[in-house]
């Protein structure tokens, strides 16, 4: 995939790097800085994409040594991967929001994620074989993340200069609770990681005692107020259309709404439930964790919706 990077508005590179499974590839975007280069997001900790990604910076005519900033729109693995081996390389400050960096933390020292997970499973009436088969693949998914404590704080209102111009900071929780966009206003460019792709509806994560389809949804609104001509996703290709993107993604929100709704009508009395009717499939761990979180956020979403009314 190294071979695919391109030079964008502003100086700016995207390089997509390979992923095990999943979408095919994941864009990290190269921008030059006071003093040296600007990286947003790293790819995943493996061999093939410390490959890839060398070769492309070599290509370019970047030395990983070059790096002063590492950008990480949030902590999924496939964009925080590679960051301790390239800090260590560059000497370069890791920025993360701290919501992602407190969650990251927990992920990779203690298991509180996963028993509240299991707690969730248990009551929404996940079988035993399911819980114990979604929690190891849990513990997979932990085990791939790097234990990282970030240099700088990503935290709204933040702008980091760059040869494009400042880079500010949107914090647009949903996917995570730290995700974060970056926004280039000079160039009128989006750097929408996994808050906004094209062809995709972004998983929408769920943490007891949060509304995270409604920050999300939230973070939608925010964002069209926002001059963007062009928004650079963390999957696929650049694109345009925020608003009518948006418009889109919300309704399919509501449709799902709507959905669980109509089922709790019709019999369905647990998440288990509404998860086998949703996505009537055989599904593996990985996702019917997915499916369940989609539908326990939504679940709560709902309930403050109608507490608030």
């Amino acid at each position: 995939m190294s071979s695919l990077h391109e030079l964008l508005d502003g100086g700016i590179w995207r390089i997509p790097l390979p992923m095990p499974s999943g979408p095919p590839w994941v864009n990290v975007y190269l921008l030059p800085c006071p003093g040296g280069w600007m990286l947003i997001d790293t790819g995943m900790p493996t061999p093939e994409t410390w490959e890839a990604l060398t070769s492309a910076l070599a290509d370019i005519g970047v030395a990983p040594e070059n790096l002063r900033h590492i950008l990480l729109t949030h902590m999924h693995p496939d964009h925080c991967g590679l960051a301790p081996r390239l800090r260590e390389l560059s000497g370069a400050e890791v920025w993360l929001h701290p919501d992602d960096a407190a969650l990251l933390q927990s992920l990779t020292t203690t298991s509180e994620i996963p028993d509240h997970l299991d707690a969730a499973m248990l009551e929404a009436g996940t079988s035993a074989s399911l819980r114990a088969a979604v929690l190891e693949s849990l513990r997979r998914f932990a085990a791939v993340l790097p234990a990282l404590a970030p240099d700088r704080l990503l935290e709204e209102g933040t702008a980091i200069d760059s040869w494009a111009g400042p880079i500010e900071v949107i914090h647009t929780p949903g996917h995570s609770p730290g995700h974060c966009c970056l926004y280039a206003p000079r160039q009128r460019l989006l750097f929408s990681s996994d808050h906004v792709i094209e062809d995709i509806t972004p998983h929408v994560g769920w943490l007891p005692g949060r509304d995270m389809l409604g920050e999300y949804l939230a973070s939608l609104s925010r964002l069209a107020g926002f001059d963007v001509e062009r928004i650079l996703p963390a999957h696929g290709f650049p694109f345009s259309g925020l608003a009518d993107w948006a418009a889109s993604t919300r309704r399919v929100h509501e449709k799902r709404l709507a959905a669980i709704e109509e089922h709790l009508a019709d019999g369905a009395r647990t998440a288990d439930d509404l998860v086998r009717r949703l996505w009537p499939r055989d599904l593996r761990p990985f996702e019917y964790q997915m499916a369940l979180t989609t539908v326990l956020a939504c679940r709560e979403h709902a309930g403050r919706r109608i507490r608030n009314n």
